[in-house]
């Protein structure tokens, strides 16, 4: 009698393994057959669209637009990079490009810049982080993808181009004209401060950024500065790789800096620290709502790793998400997001920011030169960096 029990057990796990099988197969069968009904409303489209349309029209051309269309419906972040785009954001993250000097990215919607680089035409205009880009150049910019928008904020040097912009709490546009010029990023920007404290601003994560950085804090050791203000202030980000790197110089060895998460649970990469930190006295980190992406993994990766850091200055940016550039035949490619970022404590901040622990708010509609004695954020931070190291 248990011989046959085994045995109907045996015949109904198969049955159902058959079954389950089967209807694995029948499910991507379906896919297979609406991705084939997709792919021929597309071609038919396009065969109407060149056959009627008033003006002969490239072949090139519509499938370039439907690619972009693709890839702007998904986020703000993911988009179709004709060759051109392609060459230029690779030359970006070497450091020098043409150009107004912002970044900026599609938010509910709204062209909006994540922040100024310093010392460039949009930065001495006095654009701020979180303005909205209305018009470039009397045109709405209403629909334009973040790469269409920058498209039209690059020119030749010498060149102009004007944008209205609204600024957080205002009514009326504001009309600025911005002279393009060749835009020349070094990445660190360092001084020793009164009773040997060191100070270090990271415009932005270049490929160049973590060695450059090595060396400085190198120096500072020789010199036995004390404590550290970094100001990460209107980084918009960069390479992760460079956020890695740059985290490694702080960060304890084998404690997680960052992890990233794609759709699947499978799709998760961990990055820890492979060294030992190059610094390892007090650190005071200056952010704001100009801080994104790369300068986010810093700080939670600090602010997580080593308790006694400190945050002053204003909530991030929120940009947690990763996008890969894949490239395609015919030099073109895409940058697709494809996984969101995690602090080491868990957290993800797409959409959320990181709160600093002592907030400081700069003046409304007022130009800030960093380390300046405007510069309220950076005054609280060298008074918290002082009582840090015994000094006030």
């Amino acid at each position: 009698m248990k011989k046959k029990i085994v045995w109907s057990i045996i015949g109904l796990v198969s049955l159902a393994i058959i079954v389950g099988g089967d209807v694995r197969a029948s499910q991507t069968r379906k896919q297979e057959e609406e991705i084939y009904r997709n792919i021929e409303l597309f071609l038919d489209a396009m065969k109407i669209v060149e056959n009627q349309y008033i003006e002969p029209v490239e072949n090139k051309k519509l499938v370039y637009g439907a690619l972009k269309g693709m890839l702007g419906s998904l986020d703000p972040y993911s988009a179709f990079l004709e060759p051109e785009l392609t060459q230029e954001l690779q030359i970006e993250t070497k450091g020098e490009f043409h150009g107004v000097g912002m970044e900026i990215t599609s938010k509910d919607g709204i062209i909006t810049v994540v922040s100024p680089i310093e010392d460039t035409p949009a930065w001495k205009a006095g654009i701020r982080a979180g303005d909205k880009i209305i018009e470039i150049d009397g045109e709405s910019t209403k629909g334009l993808t973040t790469l269409e928008a920058a498209r039209k904020l690059r020119g030749k040097k010498g060149t102009e181009v004007t944008i209205s912009i609204l600024r957080e709490g205002a009514t009326e546009l504001k009309k600025v004209t911005l002279v393009r010029d060749v835009i020349k990023v070094k990445s660190i920007k360092e001084e020793i401060l009164d009773n040997n404290l060191g100070y270090i601003r990271i415009r932005d994560f270049q490929e160049r950024t973590s060695a450059d950085l090595s060396r400085v804090l190198e120096n500072f050791n020789r010199k036995n500065v004390k404590g550290l203000i970094l100001d990460l202030r209107n980084n918009p980000g960069g390479l992760l790789s460079s956020a890695v790197e740059v985290s490694e110089l702080f960060v304890p060895k084998g404690k997680l800096i960052v992890y990233i998460k794609g759709r699947e649970e499978k799709d998760r990469s961990t990055f820890s620290s492979r060294k030992n930190p190059v610094w390892g006295k007090p650190i005071v980190l200056l952010i704001n709502e100009g801080s994104a992406s790369a300068s986010e993994i810093v700080i939670g990766a600090l602010k997580d790793n080593i308790t006694s850091t400190v945050a002053v200055g204003m909530k991030t940016f929120g940009k947690g998400s990763v996008q890969n550039l894949v490239p395609l035949s015919d030099g073109s490619s895409l940058k697709l997001t494809t996984a969101h970022y995690y602090t080491p404590s868990g957290v993800c901040i797409e959409g959320k920011g990181i709160e600093p622990d002592i907030s400081v708010q700069l003046p409304e509609n007022t130009t800030i030169i960093p380390m300046g004695k405007d510069d309220i954020q950076f005054q609280k931070a060298l008074e918290v960096l002082r009582k840090t190291v015994g000094n006030g």
